[in-house]
């Protein structure tokens, strides 16, 4: 393949700009080097881990279940999120990694940076979150919040606070109070870095938080009803994955208010679900069962396929871990795909957008959708560009952007495999009553950002899809 390949793809012309509505989750990214920051953490509580081994768990209550989750995580390359319940546990992580490390505040949450996303491609954007005044100078500034005056009463307190933290958080404008920005914690690490014996074959990233304002999505009643006065033409909903560190019963309640707020939208409007990564299966299964029905389209990644494959036992345990892996097996996941689309055929589910590390795949139903083949390369592109830290516009003014920032592996598509309907950059194929849409992604050669690659794919691809108009 020649380098310039997917760079040299023709920008489709701009039709009118959507007005998207986005809920529910925006936060503070602290993206810390994982490796500086456990050698320093390890050292100040004077912990051994000589004895550890890699452990997935639901969730974290205290430093060695951090340790054995990021270990098991970071053994693979696997991107991973996990909640920590105990409050005062994470106020200590935090008040460290202030005090010791070096690190660097980003704009998170899936919703605040698919918004922030579709704002810079100028398309009007409603946002459903909480920010204070930090978070306001990180986000679009055309982005639109409802108003926070409106929101049901659930002031922080600060009392818990450290003095350290709490100077911190003043000399920064960071208020706890109903105007809250929420730090969730990003360990970042290089291919190849190396820990308790551990060699990682890929940059990733570990994500850790203590939210539990977006957890139990606080802005939901408000966004909704702001979405007749708003007048959407698309709505994108994420954030529920949030909800695992919290208790069952609460969980259920999430999910149950999450649906009944899907069914109250206009049904003319599409409605795009960013799914993220969740440790529970209970959880899982009740996402998938409540919600997939109710949304239009689904954006998912390697670890999230496989967790509905695990949870619904549709593939063998041998194959599911296939689909962890940076490069899964193509013929796989379009076969996982179409048992997703089976399983919901009578439901508004009609396209998933799959992204990992070497190929995106748009699987859809064409006489719903269109525009599939653009959007899928428009998401590799976005991928491969801002992982190295530039915009899709930078990338194409720059001379030999791709020979000197990316790096090709056609080996691992095993293209082979698959009787495509066409040769090219872009494939398709069709399975069933599906056509799948696929793409290569040239991975940066020195990725500066991992953090939220997945939601710019999915909202770049979502924003170049179009559903057909009905007679």
């Amino acid at each position: 393949m020649e380098e310039t390949n997917t760079l040299k793809l023709k920008k489709k012309n701009t039709k009118t700009k959507k007005r998207f509505a986005l809920g529910y989750n925006v936060n503070i990214d602290a993206l810390v080097p994982a490796l500086d920051f456990f050698s320093q953490f390890l050292e100040s509580l004077n912990l051994s881990v000589d004895e550890l081994k890699p452990q997935d768990k639901k969730e974290i209550n205290n430093a060695k279940d951090l340790l054995q989750v990021f270990m098991y995580h970071f053994q693979g390359g696997r991107a991973g999120e996990r909640f920590v319940t105990d409050s005062n546990f994470f106020r200590q992580i935090t008040d460290f990694f202030l005090s010791n490390c070096v690190h660097t505040l980003l704009l998170g949450g899936n919703a605040g940076l698919m918004a922030d996303s579709l704002a810079e491609g100028g398309h009007c954007v409603l946002l459903a979150g909480i920010t204070g005044p930090y978070l306001e100078r990180l986000i679009h500034q055309d982005v639109i919040f409802p108003n926070c005056e409106d929101l049901p009463n659930n002031s922080h307190s600060t009392s818990f606070l450290t003095t350290k933290q709490a100077k911190w958080l003043d000399r920064n404008g960071i208020n706890l109070g109903e105007n809250s920005d929420q730090i969730h914690l990003i360990l970042e690490y290089t291919k190849g870095s190396k820990f308790c014996g551990i060699t990682c074959p890929r940059a990733n990233r570990f994500i850790i938080s203590n939210d539990y304002f977006n957890a139990k999505m606080k802005t939901m009643k408000l966004f909704h009803n702001y979405l007749p006065t708003f007048k959407p033409t698309d709505i994108v909903v994420t954030g529920i994955h949030l909800g695992d560190g919290l208790e069952r019963q609460d969980r259920l309640k999430l999910v149950n208010k999450f649906k009944k707020n899907l069914q109250t939208i206009d049904q003319k409007i599409p409605i795009h679900f960013e799914f993220s990564s969740v440790a529970n299966e209970d959880f899982t299964q009740q996402i998938v069962e409540k919600i997939f029905p109710y949304i239009n389209s689904l954006g998912i990644n390697e670890q999230e396929i496989a967790s509905i494959a695990h949870v619904f036992r549709l593939h063998e345990n041998d194959e599911i871990e296939l689909m962890r892996n940076a490069y899964p097996p193509i013929a796989l996941i379009f076969q996982m795909m179409k048992s997703i689309l089976d399983k919901f055929q009578d439901t508004k589910l009609s396209r998933i957008h799959f992204h990992c590390l070497g190929y995106h795949v748009i699987g859809q139903i064409t006489e719903i959708w269109e525009d599939a083949e653009n959007a899928v390369a428009a998401g590799s592109i976005k991928a491969s560009t801002q992982a190295c830290g530039f915009t899709i516009e930078e990338a194409f003014e720059m001379e030999n952007f791709a020979t000197k920032n990316l790096f090709f592996s056609e080996n691992s598509w095993k293209l082979d495999e698959i009787d495509w309907n066409n040769d090219g950059v872009i494939r398709n194929f069709d399975l069933g009553d599906y056509k799948f849409f696929w793409a290569p992604v040239a991975p940066c050669k020195k990725p500066i950002k991992t953090v939220g690659l997945g939601d710019a794919v999915s909202i770049t691809g979502f924003m170049n899809s179009n559903m057909k108009k009905k007679n």
